[in-house]
């Protein structure tokens, strides 16, 4: 009996470990880098392409997922492909979705995975032109997404809906629907919303002809799209860039666009979206008149798979480059296929682009020399054109663009303004809780200003020492020392051929008998002034030093040419032009120079100093006032001399 029972609870054991931890082991097979299925989306706009190979990697493990993860696997497989432009695999894993979804109790399910697929079962409506049934599909998918609170997937339904309705040329419920989307997807503060609906602005802008706005929305769209890093976003944005600098005929901006979109999507290994580069550039050169271009472009796209819609606007402008080749019964044969596909398509029956296909037939009439089947084609065309113009340019619309606009201009402000306030709560709550450390604080900012006090007094101080360190006290000059520490440092951080730099040796004649005559004070004054004299001679970038009683080390660099010569006769003429005087006598006071140039051989201060020396003893030889340069020549072309 009681083996029985102990038997009986170790089942009922086993049970409860396998209910509970088995699903958890399976879910986690299914995750795909450390990531869940249902927030795998952010992989999908990054990168497009490996997400979804990393998506069809685990393809083998669908039997043993659940219905739940199975539906999640499914949709992100969409996502992806929808981004890539698969659109077989697309509409094949869009009806797997649909039918795993109705052979289950919804109720079972998280409301995020039926909202999605209805929103992509209306963007897959659309592509296929079946317009009614796409805003039917995607108001019930924003129905859900509000029922639900899910405001993400409601702004993602609004803004299709707005495109599938602009598509139809109902401008003023797709402008409503989107400014709608807006507010709340600035409410959000979510970028990658924000820019989606730019996007879809300058889509339904491009098709109201205001292509000033179009232009601006979409480069917004653009520039967040490049910010986030989203590759396959990007290039639809390039898109229709392209598309709307082709509607504006501005064809060469149309077809740089192009191109680069063209670049951005050979990324996504998937031919066929190289239809939508080729139906472009086909479209832009047929109507710049580049015709011969423009046959073979769109011949290549019409052999691709694309939208019929599109297919119906490459035969409108195949048909108009062979009316210009006079090719007129092939013409007509791309005319009535244009004509075909919109009549296949019942919401685009009576809008622009089917009126479009009677006037490129009345070409083709005129052409033919049917005069009277083209002027009735014509007056067909006029008539059904000034109806459209005339519901597109109506009060209503225009004060609806006005309105809108300004309404979302309104909404940003008050939207800013709300989050300025919501800061400002924040900011205060921060201040009360830490309203018990003000004290605290308050020491430890004093303490730390004392410290920077002290540090400041002490940097002041040693600035103080170290200048008198460098300075010398009569004439306020450089002193020895520095003056060939300084001189070494330039030797030594320069090449002697790429900076060309001289040392001036000037010395005061006659210092000695000066002092014994006049006495020391009038020498120090002489020192002063000789000083002075030589700084205002020299340039601010100079340097000179006493290094003796009446001598100064002058240190020039970056010269040319005989310019350290030049530089001397001034500081010996300027000397000799000072008025100098001793208890109102005139005493004449006079300098000699000796200059030595930094060569290949010269590498320290001491041997530049040692030729200077050796050039001011030549000079002194020569008498006062005189200049002499080491190893070249005197100044004075009677006295020339060179020293070995």
């Amino acid at each position: 009996m009681f083996k029985i029972f102990y038997q009986y609870i170790y089942c009922l054991i086993i049970s409860i470990f396998l209910y509970l931890f088995v699903p958890l082991a399976i879910a986690e097979e299914i995750n795909i880098n450390d990531i869940s299925l249902t927030d795998y989306n952010e992989q999908i706009y990054v990168q497009p392409y490996e997400a979804y190979q990393d998506l069809l990697a685990i393809a083998p493990q669908f039997d043993e997922m659940s219905h739940e993860d199975k539906l999640w696997w499914l949709i992100r497989k969409i996502e992806a492909e929808h981004l890539l432009f698969f659109y077989d695999d697309f509409k094949q894993s869009l009806h797997s979705a649909e039918e795993l979804l109705s052979s289950m109790p919804q109720q079972d399910l998280p409301a995020e995975i039926t909202i999605t697929i209805n929103l992509f079962s209306g963007i897959f409506k659309q592509k296929e032109s079946l317009y009614t049934q796409a805003i039917t599909t995607l108001e019930l998918a924003l129905k859900q997404a509000k029922e639900n609170n899910n405001i993400r997937l409601a702004i993602r339904a609004k803004q299709e809906l707005a495109y599938t309705l602009s598509l139809t040329e109902h401008f003023e419920s797709s402008l409503a629907d989107l400014q709608l989307a807006y507010i709340d997807a600035f409410a959000l503060k979510n970028d990658f919303l924000i820019a989606t609906i730019n996007e879809v602005y300058g889509a339904i802008y491009g098709y109201m002809h205001d292509y000033e706005k179009s232009i601006n929305y979409y480069e917004k769209a653009l520039a967040s799209y490049l910010i986030l890093g989203y590759p396959t976003y990007t290039a639809e944005a390039l898109n229709g860039l392209a598309a709307t600098y082709r509607y504006w005929n501005k064809y060469e901006l149309a077809v740089e666009h192009y191109e680069r979109y063209r670049e951005v999507v050979l990324g996504f290994n998937n031919p066929q979206i190289i239809f939508f580069a080729d139906y472009g550039l086909g479209m832009t050169l047929a109507e710049q008149g580049e015709c011969k271009r423009a046959l073979v472009v769109i011949e290549r796209a019409l052999v691709l798979k694309g939208h019929d819609d599109y297919k119906a606007e490459l035969y409108k402008r195949k048909a108009e480059c062979l009316i210009a080749f006079s090719k007129l019964a092939e013409a007509e044969i791309a005319v009535n296929k244009a004509n075909s596909i919109l009549e296949s398509i019942p919401e685009l029956v009576g809008t622009r682009w089917q009126n479009e296909v009677i006037l490129i037939a009345a070409k083709v009439a005129y052409a033919q020399n049917n005069l009277q089947k083209a002027y009735q084609l014509l007056d067909q065309y006029h008539q059904a054109n000034t109806a459209l113009v005339l519901a597109n340019s109506s009060e209503r619309l225009a004060k609806l663009k006005s309105t809108l606009e300004l309404e979302r201009q309104g909404v940003e402000s008050a939207l800013l303004q709300q989050r300025a306030k919501v800061l400002e709560l924040q900011v205060n709550q921060q201040m009360q809780r830490n309203e018990l450390q003000t004290y605290i604080i308050f020491f430890s900012v004093v303490f730390l200003l004392l410290i920077i006090v002290v540090l400041f007094l002490q940097q002041r101080s040693a600035k103080k020492i170290n200048a008198l360190s460098v300075i010398e006290p009569l004439t306020g000059l450089f002193n020895r020392r520095y003056s060939f520490s300084y001189l070494d440092k330039l030797l030594t951080s320069s090449q002697w051929n790429k900076n060309h730099v001289a040392v001036l040796l000037v010395d005061i004649a006659d210092l000695k008998s000066i002092n014994m005559l006049y006495g020391e004070a009038f020498g120090d004054t002489v020192i002063k002034s000789v000083a002075t004299i030589i700084q205002n001679t020299l340039r601010g970038e100079d340097v000179v030093g006493r290094i003796s009683g009446g001598e100064f080390l002058c240190i020039l660099s970056r010269l040319g040419g005989e310019q350290e010569i030049q530089v001397s006769e001034r500081i010996v003429d300027n000397v000799a032009k000072q008025d100098f005087r001793c208890n109102a006598k005139s005493i004449d006071v006079a300098v000699n120079i000796g200059i030595a140039i930094r060569n290949a051989e010269t590498h320290d201060s001491v041997t530049l100093y040692s030729q200077a020396d050796e050039a001011l003893v030549e000079a002194k030889k020569l008498g006062t006032g005189q200049v002499f340069r080491y190893r070249r020549y005197l100044v004075h072309p009677q006295h020339e001399h060179e020293m070995s």
